[in-house]
């Protein structure tokens, strides 16, 4: 038998023996569960979100609101720069490692990724006077600004915890945590109300010091006691050394992958129009959280698969087609409901968005590929061939976006991104199928 391109597509699959079947089913096991722990704290948080936001914004001054906002995406930003590419690492590394190194590989990623967002975090409040509006109001005063600098570095902290319970298989841990998180801040924004306090800083106040306790969570993780000269000052630089390189192409890969949302999203502030704009984010806000799903099957595969190939290929059989499933049943639901979904921002939204939303769904079925392609070069080692793919991939989707702007407004725009974003999934399309078809076990 032959593939598309002529080639064989490699010698016939050994039936699987009764004896390989406990293991299979291990195998398979973890990977859902892992997934199905995402898919919870997800779940959980999005719920519990919301009901926060529907408290506030009844409680709270629209502007308060806003301040709080911009506080926790200026926070999300600046994590993705300092993370130094640490909670990924983490996720791919730390179960391969000694379980006796855990607890100090954890705490010296904790210490080097806080540390670069505090710095980040304090230059934001220098520059704070020349951010606009939002952001000049955080360095205003001390007590303003020192809560924006502990939710900032809070925030590394439990992206790194979240990152580590998925790559040592405690989801639990990063589901308790999540959920932890999203209580405590509601419950502090009622005893605020109750109190008679209904300002930003006491939105702040809750959002730092609710992530802050959702630390405490950390003994869920189950991460063995340092041994004698393990937590050493040389020990940790040793840490550093040994990994730093493979830390900061996994930072390059995350931002060469991710960037690409803030890139699209600036490219629709600078061509279209603000009340368009309004249309296009809503469009893209519903598609992201459609999306979700596929990403968390990705992000499942991503922590378990290792430097065992034929493992690799069994993985990928399993999460490539489900992915690819759920995508196009995305999309069919969006060709037909999409109306129906916006009708809840208002009649316009309805009137200007539903092509946008039908356009960006189509995005999410390249980005199964795009996610797979990422996973299996991480696990054969090759990060950074990986990371030159992403980045050309990163250029060619914002440019499919720049010109169907320039030419065609919101729609070319939308138009351009999935036209540009499927020819890539094209491209990286066959490196996947390899991996899809051929068990290295049988050849």
């Amino acid at each position: 038998m032959k593939g598309a391109a002529g080639e064989p597509i490699g010698p016939a699959k050994q039936p699987v023996q009764p004896a390989d079947l406990p293991v299979r089913a291990v195998e398979l096991r973890r990977l859902f569960t892992t997934f199905g722990y995402l898919v919870a704290k997800q779940g959980a948080t999005a719920v519990l979100g919301l009901a926060y936001w529907a408290v506030t914004t009844h409680l709270f001054s629209a502007g308060d609101v806003g301040l709080v906002a911009a506080a926790s995406s200026a926070a999300s930003f600046l994590g993705s720069i300092g993370a130094l590419g640490i909670p990924l690492l983490l996720l791919a590394e730390l179960d391969s490692l000694p379980a006796a190194v855990h607890r100090v590989a954890f705490s010296t990623g904790m210490y080097v990724a806080c540390l670069a967002v505090l710095i980040l975090s304090l230059a934001t409040l220098a520059l704070s006077p020349f951010l606009g509006g939002s952001l000049r109001i955080i360095g205003a005063d001390s007590t303003t600004a020192a809560l924006f600098v502990i939710g900032s570095v809070a925030t590394m902290g439990t992206l790194i915890f979240d990152n580590v319970a998925i790559g040592l298989h405690r989801g639990s841990a990063q589901l308790w945590r999540g959920s932890l998180n999203s209580v405590l801040k509601l419950a502090l924004v009622g005893a605020l109300v109750l109190v008679g306090t209904r300002t930003a800083r006491g939105l702040l106040f809750a959002w730092a010091l609710a992530l802050v306790a959702s630390l405490a969570c950390v003994t869920m993780l189950r991460l063995e006691p340092t041994p004698a000269g393990e937590g050493s000052l040389g020990h940790r630089v040793a840490l550093v050394r040994r990994y730093g390189v493979l830390s900061l192409k996994h930072h390059i890969l995350n931002l060469s992958i991710n960037s690409v949302f803030y890139t699209v999203a600036l490219i629709a502030a600078l061509l279209i129009s603000p009340r368009q704009l309004a249309y296009f984010s809503t469009a893209l806000l519903v598609e992201s959280t459609a999306m979700v799903i596929p990403y968390l099957l990705a992000l499942s595969l991503f922590a378990e698969i290792s430097g065992d190939q034929s493992l690799l290929h069994r993985h990928v059989r399993r999460t490539l087609p489900l992915g690819l499933a759920l995508c196009a049943a995305i999309v069919v639901a969006a060709e037909v409901a999409a109306p129906l979904v916006l009708r809840i921002f208002g009649p316009a939204y309805v009137m200007n968005g539903t092509t946008a939303l039908r356009l960006l769904v189509l995005v999410g079925p390249a980005y199964v590929i795009k996610d797979h392609y990422v996973a299996i070069r991480r696990a054969q080692g090759r990060l950074g061939h990986a990371v030159k793919m992403m980045a050309a991939g990163t250029c060619a989707e914002a440019a499919g976006a720049a010109l169907g702007g320039i030419y065609w407004g919101m729609t070319g725009l939308c138009a351009g991104w999935a036209v540009a974003s499927s020819c890539e999934a094209v491209a990286l399309l066959p490196a996947v199928m390899r991996v899809f078809r051929r068990d290295p076990a049988v050849e």
